[in-house]
């Protein structure tokens, strides 16, 4: 893979976990410095972009502390259900919604991990939509008028 093409989808990737773009640069100089001294190829030294993108983020939480892990991912109306469906599977449970950004959360203790499903409806009748979705066993987790986010889990959690 070509060093800007590996350094192109890197940057995507750390977009989509919401970095800022100051981290971004730093993290993108840091592995272009690494490359440029070594002469190593990308997928050699740091594997997958998506897999390093993943564990940078993942070791930046890590220094923060506490028991849950947090995550912005950057989406549209377009593509933010992809990435739900995705998030749910890996234990991504959803928190809140603003413009471009989908927060989510899920514990660092990975026996109490669940996966989740995600639901969106639209209209502007907030109270009927919530209460139909309710009869079905969804929860209210956002709501980014006239988008209503619903969520619920996928069978038991790990401990159970």
């Amino acid at each position: 893979m070509m060093h800007h093409t590996y350094l192109e989808q890197l940057s995507a990737s750390l977009q989509r976990y919401g970095l800022e773009y100051s981290q971004i640069g730093e993290i993108i100089a840091e592995v272009e410095s690494h490359l440029q001294e070594s002469g190593e190829e990308p997928l050699d030294a740091f594997g997958p972009p998506d897999a390093y993108a993943e564990k940078r983020v993942t070791a930046r939480e890590r220094v923060a502390g506490g028991n849950w892990q947090s995550r912005t991912f950057r989406a549209t109306a377009f593509d933010e259900m992809i990435i739900l469906r995705e998030a749910g599977k890996a234990g991504w449970e959803l928190s809140d919604v603003a413009a471009f950004a989908l927060y989510c959360r899920r514990p660092w203790n990975l026996k109490e991990v669940r996966q989740w499903e995600y639901a969106r409806r639209v209209g502007l009748n907030r109270n009927a939509i919530v209460a139909e979705m309710l009869t079905e066993q969804w929860e209210p987790c956002g709501n980014w008028t006239p988008f209503h986010y619903f969520k619920r889990p996928i069978g038991p959690r790990s401990e159970d």
